[in-house]
């Protein structure tokens, strides 16, 4: 099942996108060209804000369903269990409700539903776009907090959190609103409709001037992703993952050649028949690129970063009796190993690595678990160094089996904390 995460995965943000895209298409760019000329709107407009509404519900329908089977095959691959195991022991359940996966999950359904309700201001004359502008810029940028930034603590975490978010907004409002551009410009140069003429102009400079600024931002903050998560210039050309990266930067490079041409050579043109069918067409090619970068992400965000590519190599030294986890961020990694893995007395034995996979030096480490009933209270355990530099815990009770939550909460001697969590599986006694 986990070969099946990258697709569904391509399938959300693309999803995603499509529908915040076309909310601030319509809020920004569309609104002021088609809903300012008079008080209600043409039967040909209406039929288009129509054609929209029902692509943005369709699309948030996409999303919340490829986002559920997301969540099914994330706690499927933190069990190292099928999905139909994972479901009938309350697995999912315990990701969706004690991770920050789970939890930034039913914080985007909700922001999912009332997008959907509130959409239908959209259709108003001039149309009211505020809060749908507003919860798609939610539903957008929250899947910032679920990736490697999400978990990084403190100021550094922060900052890459908002580049994540940054680079979710601009994606939207770039590559979401060129499909409805096209949607636009089709009646223009069929000459079917007089009022059209006005409206293209206003609707074209407009939403040259949002690309621009979505350009800049994508750039900017795509920079920084790179070298978060790349690392080096070797790592770009010699992994898997930093050549993914490439394919990504070249489809990206190619939407801008095209928006350069639509810019500088079709918008002074757009009088011209034959103009406005050329910028519709690239605005078409624009699409088909931009979904092709979307799915490159969704491989990307499936993967490893390329500093982390060679980690698993270590798990083949696990006991086959002990219950394991791995927990990364972009400030370090934990590998948290408790055995046995089974209800009684068992030892915990956790391995903190930064992103060399060297180990990562800290002061203090504390082990806290909570077991899967409901109502426990965490148990923190102090944990030992041992002469190998793993930190260990002696003398653990693990009372029931069930999906445990394990927290590694670490003073790091370079300054500041580390703080990460996860399910862990623990079976029943012998």
């Amino acid at each position: 099942m986990p070969e099946l995460l990258p697709y569904v995965r391509a399938v959300h943000f693309a999803a995603t996108v499509t529908a915040a895209g076309i909310v601030f298409f319509q809020c920004f760019v569309a609104g002021p060209a088609l809903g300012s000329r008079d008080g209600d709107h043409s039967p040909a407009v209406k039929r288009l804000l129509a054609r929209w509404l029902w692509m943005v519900r369709a699309s948030l329908a996409v999303a919340v369903l490829s986002g559920a089977a997301w969540l099914a095959l994330f706690a499927s691959d933190i069990y190292d269990a099928p999905i139909s195991e994972v479901c009938a022991n309350g697995g999912v359940w315990t990701v969706a409700t004690q991770t920050r996966f789970g939890r930034i999950g039913s914080i985007r359904l909700g922001l999912a539903v009332l997008l959907a309700l509130s959409s239908v201001r959209l259709l108003s004359a001039p149309p009211r776009g505020f809060v749908p502008a507003t919860l798609a810029a939610g539903f957008l940028i929250t899947p910032a907090w679920t990736g490697h930034a999400g978990a990084m603590p403190g100021p550094s975490g922060q900052f890459d959190v908002v580049a994540d978010a940054l680079h979710l907004l601009a994606a939207g409002a770039w590559v979401g609103g060129v499909l409805p551009l096209a949607m636009l410009l089709a009646p223009a140069h069929g000459g079917t409709e007089p009022g059209w003429a006005a409206a293209v102009p206003i609707a074209v400079g407009r939403f040259s001037l949002l690309g621009m600024v979505s350009v800049a931002a994508l750039l900017a903050t795509g920079v920084i992703n790179t070298w978060y998560e790349v690392g080096s210039a070797a790592d770009l050309i010699e992994t898997q993952y930093g050549r993914l990266v490439l394919v990504k930067i070249g489809l990206f490079a190619a939407m801008v050649g095209i928006a350069t041409i639509n810019r500088f050579h079709l918008t002074p043109r757009l009088a011209a028949s034959a103009s406005v069918r050329r910028l519709q067409r690239n605005c078409l090619a624009e699409t088909l690129l931009g979904f092709a970068a979307l799915f490159a992400v969704g491989f990307l965000g499936a993967m490893a970063p390329a500093a982390h590519a060679h980690h698993h190599a270590a798990s083949a030294s696990i006991p086959a009796e002990a219950a394991f986890v791995h927990i990364h961020s972009t400030l370090g990694m934990a590998d948290v190993t408790i055995n046995p893995g089974r209800t009684g007395a068992a030892r915990a034995t956790i391995r903190l690595l930064n992103d060399d996979l060297d180990p990562l030096a800290a002061e203090r480490v504390t082990l806290i678990l909570t077991a899967p009933a409901q109502g426990s209270k965490p148990i923190a355990h102090s944990a030992a160094l041992a002469p190998d530099g793993a930190w260990e815990v002696d003398g653990i009770e693990l009372s029931q089996p069930g999906n445990w939550m394990v927290e590694v909460a670490a003073v790091l001697r370079r300054g500041g904390g580390l703080s990460l969590a996860a399910p862990i599986v623990i079976g029943p006694g012998p």
